[in-house]
């Protein structure tokens, strides 16, 4: 049974991403670990004159957000008829990646899948989401960014899209092949490159990612485009009628800093299809 973080804020968009998690292992079930943070909720509500009301406050604050996940676990618990569901809370007053991050460390967990809001081609937007920031922050583990207001389809159509900088580890792409395999998905492997620009690394590395996914049958594609590579990504997920874009989060180019453009970046901001990130280190 697939152990899986799904963050809300009782949003739709969040209730989308629950539903989306609840689809994707739908052979083994799942586990959902249905994770909220109140902290600003509770810091608003606070008095600051009284102090002895501030622990009826808090209590009253934590009993709404327990019934709101009830609400929540009994709607897609009645949505999933015939999949294998549990549901468990981890809710506080903590920050939501700290909160994260404690699961992680402490609970066997397989995704993290979470919606995304402000996707709509501003940066400034994008990169303030609490999406984003998740991404950032949290100890490395595959996330799922679903678009907001996007309608699941089975990823029958699932594209891996990399520019070949980097060699890749020996199990960096199990869950991958995992996702792939259980929807009989048609796989792309797509190398978005200018021929000016073209390292001189990328044939090794080629050879290394064909051996990590020898036992995947896949449809290379190489494209030379002068255009961003978010604009290209996209055509060739409209064109090809992608259901899943795969990429590989790199600490060395991401993280480094929030000002450096990323290859994950760049694609998150335009595509309206779900995102799937893996860390390079799993």
């Amino acid at each position: 049974m697939a152990s899986i973080i799904v963050p809300t804020d009782f949003s739709d968009n969040a209730y989308n991403a629950l539903f989306y998690a609840t689809r994707l292992l739908p052979s083994e079930g799942c586990k959902i670990l249905l994770v909220h943070s109140y902290e600003e909720q509770l810091y608003e509500s606070l008095s600051r004159l009284d102090n002895r009301m501030n622990d009826a406050i808090a209590k009253k604050v934590r009993a709404t957000v327990y019934n709101e996940l009830e609400k929540m676990k009994h709607k897609i618990i009645r949505d999933s008829e015939g999949i294998a569901l549990t549901v468990e809370f981890f809710y506080g007053a903590l920050p939501l990646i700290d909160i994260i991050n404690d699961l992680i460390d402490n609970v066997e967990t397989d995704f993290l899948i979470m919606g995304t809001t402000g996707a709509t081609g501003l940066k400034e937007v994008f990169m303030g989401s609490q999406a984003v920031r998740v991404v950032k922050n949290i100890t490395p583990i595959p996330v799922f960014l679903i678009p907001e207001k996007s309608d699941f389809k089975e990823p029958k159509n699932v594209v891996y899209a990399t520019d070949l900088k980097y060699s890749y580890q020996e199990n960096q792409f199990a869950f991958l092949k995992k996702i792939v395999k259980e929807h009989q998905a048609n796989f792309h492997l797509v190398h978005v490159y200018h021929q000016s620009k073209e390292s001189s690394d990328v044939e090794l590395h080629y050879i290394n990612l064909k051996n990590k996914l020898q036992d995947l049958a896949y449809i290379p594609h190489w494209i030379d485009s002068t255009k961003s590579i978010e604009e290209t990504l996209t055509e060739f997920c409209e064109q090809h009628d992608i259901h899943l874009l795969v990429l590989t989060y790199h600490k060395y180019g991401f993280f480094k800093s929030i000002l450096k453009t990323s290859f994950v970046e760049k694609a998150s901001f335009h595509l309206e299809v779900p995102l799937l990130i893996l860390p390079d280190n799993i």
